[in-house]
């Protein structure tokens, strides 16, 4: 009887914390689609939005580690448990790192004036921002679902996002030459791409903890 007491709790208190980390993805979902909103529109406002809001992310994430390394103390839990309470101290990690690059890319866009001549940029920035956050949505499903092959799906569609980031590469490199004036609004173009790329790295680092979760083994390349 005392056996399932302790497991009924360590299930309550793991829900709890898995939902806390869909909360988080849902903010950084926002705070993603914001920056790439403010560096579009030149809404400088949205942008100051999307810098202050990384701190209710920050809070949320140290909330998380501490509710799983209080739960990993005392509870002591054993193999299959064991993954669940490691693997949300992970997710919690990669999600805060891509709320870190949304923060980024909305400084950068506060240093950027007039992109009127770089709009095929934009559009493609954008694009790729709205892709990050679908596969944001998709691995935390995968996540909470233990969906297997949801999280392995998300994390092919990684491949996408690093071919738009080598075209956009090579796109801002040939406007670079065209118009050395162009120099400095591309350098920060280049940066908040890679930032998003980096984004769907962190997508993926959160499908391979489901497929360690679900399976018990890392995955490989």
């Amino acid at each position: 009887m005392e056996h399932t007491h302790i497991v009924t709790r360590f299930d309550k208190d793991l829900s709890e914390i898995e939902q806390l980390l869909v909360e988080m993805a849902d903010k950084i979902a926002v705070q993603i689609k914001d920056a790439a909103q403010a560096l579009q529109s030149g809404d400088d406002a949205l942008a100051k939005k999307v810098i202050k809001g990384d701190s209710a992310i920050n809070r949320l994430e140290e909330k998380i580690d501490e509710k799983a390394i209080r739960l990993i103390a005392l509870r002591q839990p054993m193999a299959e448990d064991l993954r669940s309470a490691i693997t949300t101290l992970k997710v919690s990690t990669s999600l805060e790192r891509m709320g870190d690059y949304a923060k980024t890319l909305s400084y950068r866009a506060r240093e950027l004036d007039d992109l009127s001549k770089l709009k095929p940029v934009l559009r493609s920035i954008s694009e790729m921002s709205d892709k990050i956050t679908a596969m944001l949505d998709m691995v935390m499903e995968a996540y909470v679902n233990r969906d297997l092959d949801k999280a392995m799906k998300a994390r092919e569609a990684d491949q996408d996002v690093n071919d738009k980031t080598d075209a956009l590469f090579r796109e801002l490199l040939t406007y670079m030459m065209e118009n050395p004036r162009n120099i400095e609004a591309c350098t920060h173009l280049l940066f908040i791409s890679k930032n998003i790329e980096r984004s769907g790295d962190q997508v993926t680092n959160i499908a391979e903890q489901v497929h360690y979760l679900v399976t018990g083994e890392l995955l490989e390349e």
